[in-house]
């Protein structure tokens, strides 16, 4: 009698749900449903109040912020560097990279280890949402009036719910020509 109550809420929930819904009978007469093998999944993740994405297949792990060591000589996004396990890694305050206005370290704070060029690197992010799929068709290039500093880290804009998520080309926030600074002066934060 609970296993019959059991699928019966089951059953209402997914009714509830919106989603259309086969039954034995549709099955009988050749109902399949597709499951789309194009979707491309996306972390969704905040930095100075933007909604920003990288590929999964970029992602590592992700973990609590960590202790770093201030490594002379780098530019002023570079928090330092990080132990992850044995391995020595540098950390990016990405908020900095991008050039946005950088938040304290919180609760919601995140660091995104991510491997590229078979190196990792840790980016330090406000908060970290949830993996979402997301179709090929929904990927747009940046519009080509969207100049500025921050326009060459943008690999694609996608829509994601009432938001434009951005995703980043890491290839372009990860260049370690630019980890270094040029001048030999004191390092500054601003």
């Amino acid at each position: 009698m609970a296993r019959e109550r059991d699928a019966e809420d089951l059953w209402q929930s997914l009714s509830r749900s919106g989603e259309a819904l086969a039954t034995e009978e549709d099955y009988e007469h050749g109902y399949s449903r597709e499951v789309r093998q194009d979707l491309r999944r996306c972390l969704t993740f905040r930095c100075g109040g933007e909604l920003y994405g990288l590929s999964i297949h970029d992602l590592a792990e992700i973990t609590k912020p960590m202790s770093t060591t201030p490594v002379p000589r780098t530019a002023d996004f570079v928090v330092g560097i990080g132990n992850v396990r044995g391995t020595v890694i540098p950390m990016v305050d990405l908020a900095r990279r991008l050039r946005l206005v950088a938040r304290r370290t919180g609760t919601s704070t995140r660091v995104l280890i991510v491997n590229h060029g078979g190196e990792l690197y840790g980016l330090v992010v406000d908060g970290v949402h949830d993996v979402v799929p997301i179709p090929p068709e929904a990927f747009e290039p940046p519009p080509g009036a969207l100049g500025g500093a921050r326009a060459g880290f943008i690999a694609a804009l996608a829509r994601h719910g009432e938001e434009i998520l951005i995703i980043l080309d890491l290839a372009v926030v990860l260049d370690p020509r630019d980890f270094v600074r040029g001048d030999a002066g004191p390092r500054g934060r601003a």
